[in-house]
């Protein structure tokens, strides 16, 4: 792949809770590299194009591979990673 590529690549997920006690899900694709400061930020970080969990701190998933935690999240996201990487 073409340098353009190689910054389109993170697709990370934040949870934060809501008064009524359901989490709030809030995806960023970021084409910026994710530093140790920003990686911080998030609960979940992937690396679309080189397919790594950079990133997993949900509890009872820690251990899950880069293809189940992908799979997951494109059965809500895959139009939006998929564009993404284009």
């Amino acid at each position: 792949m073409g340098s353009k590529h190689n910054k389109k690549r993170y697709f990370c997920v934040n949870y934060q809770l809501k008064p009524d006690k359901k989490f709030d899900e809030l995806i960023t694709l970021s084409k910026k590299k994710i530093g140790s400061g920003k990686i911080l930020e998030y609960d979940v970080v992937l690396d679309l194009i080189n397919k790594e969990v950079l990133k997993n701190t949900l509890p009872g998933t820690e251990n899950l591979p880069y293809e189940r935690i992908e799979q997951h999240y494109r059965q809500w996201y895959a139009k939006a990673m998929d564009e993404f990487i284009k």
